[in-house]
């Protein structure tokens, strides 16, 4: 019993590796096909390597300023400093010309600056920069919107800036006001001191006024940075210069009180010391308030990205995965897809089912056939991108040649359910491009998953490329385990799909 069950298991496996060795000289008899299975996916991704540039699109802007626009010059002045994203190629005044330039595709983008920006900002309204573009890529229309968001920030700090700068400037004029303050302070006490009041009167006068020219000097510039710093959490020296100032107002007021009693004149003189101190200290914050660096105060916050990945991840890097798992699936099912219709075109099916061959060897020798020979392509195509391309593979081995296991698997079923299905040649490509198609579109190498609705995405998780594609991406760019939930899940519909072809092969096979 035992011997006869042995011999029956070595028949079966010489029958499967009969297959095997069959489907095997059927593909090594034509050396194109082995020749465009190896170099062809490669030549294709070292071309698409040696081709894409990761730099963004450089917009060639042309600015339309009316003639009696306020801001000309101020356009003018930024056009030409918005970064190389931008490409100022000139202004008109005329939007016809414009329009027409951009509708002739001279230039790329055009941008339509505000009337009368004062009177908007008096109305409390923001002015607004028109952006007229002719792209019908999305992709691109989003491009040029976050473009024009970027540039219009970047000119909200600019004119920002540059009023700071203007405030700092005039700061130098203003020491000369806080020493010409000193004196009169000096003044006042020394008047005080020899029981001077009216020279002491007259003094307070004289520095009271010259501390209002100095508070309105320094008008609404200290005030916009008392209120950045405020907002920022940084030093708050504009603020401590405004109460310096409000606090002189007091004591000069208190120090012309004092001189119009003769018995307060000591307690004047004190006060007026102070005032000293206080303008000394005014003297100092001054100073700080120039050496203020502006761009700190406008944008206090700056980005940066980085990657927890141990490699420099290259946007060809990011495709090689997905490449990887279209093209096998797609080999999978081709191979696959063609077999048992070339058996039933070519009358071999009949020979099979008076054969002593059961469904379950026929299978098996032919999953068996196929999984060695896009095995091996994709060890010579790894190797390439690897060595030659030099894509980074950051995880385990074992993990990588796990997940192609279970790809290949899951697109031979898929192969040879469309074999079993189709009636001719012509059928079973038609059959094999569908689902290529459909796994350009919805695996994740043409758009990304959260792209589309959760409906949709059920067609994505019945590709294997879909799952190929995160798993290999996982092993390969982030070095990380596969997620197991998503292997075993691919492993499963591997399993589903070779019983049912099982079934279908051994229905059709005993028709006979």
């Amino acid at each position: 019993m035992i011997k006869e069950y042995f011999q029956f298991l070595w028949q079966a496996i010489i029958r499967i590796f009969a297959f095997v060795s069959k489907e095997i000289r059927a593909i090594l008899h034509q050396p194109r096909l082995i020749f465009s299975l190896i170099l062809g996916p490669f030549l294709i991704l070292l071309i698409f390597g040696i081709g894409y540039r990761d730099i963004p699109r450089t917009l060639n802007t042309l600015f339309v300023v009316p003639e009696e626009s306020q801001i000309q010059g101020m356009v003018e002045e930024f056009a030409t400093s918005l970064g190389d994203r931008i490409n100022f190629v000139g202004i008109v005044s005329d939007p016809a010309d414009a329009d027409f330039q951009l509708r002739e595709r001279e230039v790329d983008l055009v941008v339509v600056t505000p009337l009368d920006p004062m009177t908007d900002w008096q109305n409390d309204e923001q002015a607004t920069f028109s952006l007229y573009h002719s792209e019908v890529d999305p992709f691109e229309e989003v491009y040029i919107r976050v473009i024009g968001q970027r540039y219009t920030e970047e000119i909200n700090q600019q004119v920002l800036m540059t009023a700071l700068s203007q405030s700092q400037e005039e700061a130098n004029t203003w020491h000369e006001d806080v020493a010409e303050a000193k004196t009169h302070a000096g003044a006042v006490r020394e008047a005080l001191a020899a029981g001077n009041a009216t020279a002491a009167q007259n003094s307070a006068e004289a520095l009271q006024e010259e501390l209002s020219l100095l508070s309105m000097a320094l008008g609404s510039g200290v005030s916009v940075v008392s209120s950045l710093e405020e907002a920022n959490g940084q030093t708050q020296t504009a603020s401590q210069l405004l109460a310096e100032i409000e606090t002189l107002q007091s004591q000069i007021d208190e120090v012309l009180t004092f001189t119009e009693d003769d018995n307060m004149l000591s307690q004047g003189e004190a006060t007026a010391v102070e005032i000293e101190t206080s303008l000394a200290e005014v003297d100092e914050l001054l100073q700080t308030y120039q050496e203020m660096d502006t761009n700190v105060l406008v944008a206090p916050f700056r980005s940066e990205a980085l990657s927890i990945t141990n490699a420099q991840i290259e946007p060809m890097h990011f495709y090689v995965p997905a490449v990887i798992a279209l093209l096998l699936q797609h080999l999978a099912i081709t191979l696959a897809g063609l077999s048992i219709v070339r058996e039933k075109m070519g009358g071999a099916m009949e020979l099979f089912r008076a054969a002593p061959v059961t469904a379950f060897e026929t299978l098996s020798g032919k999953y068996t056939s196929y999984l060695f020979i896009i095995g091996v392509l994709a060890a010579v195509l790894t190797a390439l991108v690897v060595l030659v391309l030099r894509v980074p593979l950051l995880g385990s081995w074992v993990f990588y040649v796990l997940v192609l296991l279970a790809l290949l698997l899951a697109s031979l079923g898929i192969g040879f359910h469309i074999s079993l299905a189709a009636r001719s040649h012509s059928q079973a490509i038609q059959y094999g491009m569908l689902t290529l198609l459909a796994a350009i579109f919805f695996s994740g190498f043409f758009l990304p998953l959260y792209r589309l609705i959760p409906p949709v995405r059920v067609v994505s998780w019945l590709l294997p490329a879909t799952y190929g594609t995160v798993l290999l991406q996982d092993v390969m760019l982030r070095g990380e385990i596969p997620q197991l939930l998503l292997l075993l899940a691919l492993f499963g519909f591997a399993i589903i799909l070779w019983l049912l072809a099982w079934f279908r092969l051994a229905r059709q096979m005993a028709r006979g």
